[in-house]
C-alpha cells in the first residue's frame, strides 16, 4: 500500500480535461459483451474498474483491443467452456452486477467472485430475480461468490433495488437477451434513479429497448438484436468535481473542458449545488468554469440523486460558513467502503465537525483543521476527496492512496497540473 502526503497547493486559475466515464463505459462493455459486431469505444478510461470488466468479457470470449483511448470490442461468440471458469470482479462492485447480468445469457455454468471486500457487499437481490427467470444460481447466502447456469428464460420477475440500482441494470442487460419477453417489478422505491437512466440510454445506444411503463415496471421484448455502435465516451462528471472542489477550497477557479452538461448522471448537477453555496458556476461553450467570488455558505441537500459526489461535498463543506446538512443518502453505506460512517470518521482526524447518522452527514465548517493521517478506507472516493483536505491543511497524508487506481489512476498527475504537489511516503 502506499500513502500521498500534500507538499504544496498553488493553483492558478487552470484547465483540465477529464477522462471519459468509467459509468457509461462499464454499461456500454457489458452491452458490448452481447452485441454481435464491433462496438467502438472512443476517449474510453483506463483503470482498474475497466481493466477487470474487458478482462472478464475477454475470459467470456469476447474480442477486445485496445488503441491508446479506444477500444474495440467484439461480442461473445459461442461460449462453451469445457469446465467452469471464475470471473474475478476484484473491487468492481458495478462490474459484480453487470457481469452477473451478462452471464446469465449464458447456457454453461460458472463462478463470478471478487476481492475480499467485494464479498461483504449484497448480491441476494439479483440472484432472487434471476431465480425467478429460471436461472440456476447458488450463492453464499447471498454474497459472492456466486454460481450461475443460464439461459435466461424471461417471465416475470420481482426486484428490491432499495441497496442499489445496480440490480436492475444488470438485470436489464440480462433480459434484453432472454428466451420470453420479461417484465421486471420494482418491490421498493430504487436508489440512484439517474443510474437507471444512464443503462436505458446505454442499451438506446446499442438499438435495445426497454419499455418503462410507470416508476416500478420495465418491460423487456425476448432476444433482441443489438447493434454494435460507435461511442465517444463523455467526460467523467464525478472526476469533474474533485476538480471543481480544488478551485472552490483554493478560492480560485477552474475551466473544465468538454463538460457532458448533456448528462443524465445525477452527478452532473452538481455545479448547481456548489452554485447554492455560493460558487460562481459559467457555461462557456463546451467547457465548465466554477469560479471563487465569496465565502461559500453551509446548504441543506438531498444528494440521493448524486452519491458518488456526497464525499466531494464534505470536503467543500469543511471550509464554508455555517452547517452543511447532505440527506438521503443511506445507500452510501453499501460502497467500497461505508461512506458515511467511513467518510466521517476520517474527517474528524483532521478537526472536521462531523456529525452523521443513518442517512444523513452535518459538517459544520470554518473551524480550525490541522495535519493527519487520514485513510482512503481501500475507497478510491475518499482518497480523492479527502487529498484536497491539503490544499488548506499542510503535510496532509492520505493513507492506501493507491486506491485511485480504480477509477482514476492519473488522479495525482492531474492535481499536479493545476498545482497541487503530493509525493509518496511511506
Amino acid at each position: 500500500m502506499s500513502a500521498r502526503k500534500l507538499i504544496q497547493s498553488n493553483i492558478k486559475n487552470p484547465t483540465v480535461s477529464i477522462p471519459g466515464s468509467k459509468y457509461l463505459a462499464n454499461r456500454y462493455i457489458a452491452l458490448a459483451a452481447i452485441t454481435d459486431g464491433e462496438t467502438i469505444l472512443k476517449n474510453a478510461p483506463d483503470n482498474d474498474d475497466i481493466q477487470a470488466a474487458l478482462f472478464a468479457i475477454d475470459t467470456l470470449g469476447a474480442k477486445v483491443k485496445r488503441f491508446e483511448s479506444t477500444l474495440a470490442i467484439c461480442g461473445i461468440d459461442n461460449y462453451s467452456p469445457d469446465a467452469n471458469i471464475t470471473l474475478d470482479c476484484r473491487d468492481s462492485g458495478t462490474l459484480s452486477r453487470f457481469i452477473t447480468g451478462v452471464a446469465a445469457t449464458l447456457e454453461s455454468p460458472l463462478v463470478i467472485d471478487a476481492s475480499e471486500q467485494m464479498r461483504s457487499r449484497p448480491m441476494q437481490e439479483i440472484i432472487d430475480s434471476l431465480e425467478q427467470l429460471d436461472v440456476s444460481v447458488n450463492s453464499n447466502d447471498g454474497y459472492l461468490p456466486i454460481e450461475l447456469k443460464g439461459p435466461i428464460q424471461g417471465g416475470k420477475c420481482s426486484l428490491d433495488a432499495s441497496r442499489s440500482s445496480q440490480f436492475l441494470s444488470g438485470l436489464l442487460i440480462a433480459c434484453l437477451k432472454a428466451k420470453n419477453e420479461t417484465l421486471i417489478q420494482l418491490v421498493s422505491e430504487p436508489v440512484s434513479e439517474s443510474y437507471i437512466e444512464l443503462t436505458m440510454k446505454a442499451i438506446e445506444k446499442f438499438s435495445g429497448e426497454v419499455k418503462r411503463i410507470n416508476n416500478h415496471e420495465f418491460l423487456i421484448e425476448s432476444n433482441q438484436s443489438l447493434l454494435a455502435p460507435s461511442i465517444n465516451v463523455a467526460s467523467d462528471v464525478v472526476s469533474c468535481s474533485y476538480f471543481m472542489a480544488a478551485a472552490l477550497i483554493g478560492e480560485t477557479s477552474i475551466r473544465i473542458e468538454n463538460y457532458d452538461f448533456d448528462s443524465v448522471q445525477g452527478e452532473s448537477e452538481f455545479p448547481n449545488v456548489l452554485e447554492l453555496m455560493g460558487a460562481s458556476v459559467i457555461k462557456n461553450g463546451a467547457d465548465l468554469v466554477i469560479k471563487y467570488d465569496k465565502p461559500l455558505q453551509g446548504i441543506t441537500v438531498d444528494m440521493g440523486n448524486m452519491p458518488d459526489a456526497v464525499p466531494t461535498l464534505a470536503v467543500i463543506a469543511a471550509f464554508a460558513n455555517g452547517v452543511t446538512k447532505i440527506t438521503n443518502i443511506a445507500h452510501l453505506a453499501f460502497k467500497e467502503s461505508n461512506r458515511i460512517d467511513d467518510l466521517c470518521e476520517q474527517l474528524k482526524l483532521a478537526g472536521v465537525d462531523c456529525q452523521y447518522g443513518e442517512d444523513f452527514i452535518s459538517i459544520t465548517g470554518g473551524g480550525d483543521l490541522q495535519a493527519a493521517r487520514v485513510s482512503s478506507c481501500h475507497d478510491h472516493r475518499l482518497a480523492m476527496s479527502l487529498a484536497l483536505l491539503g490544499i488548506k491543511v499542510p503535510n496532509l497524508i492520505v493513507d492506501d492512496a493507491q486506491a485511485v487506481e480504480k477509477s482514476f489512476p492519473l488522479y495525482w498527475q492531474y492535481l499536479e497540473q493545476i498545482g497541487i504537489v503530493t509525493e509518496e511516503v511511506s
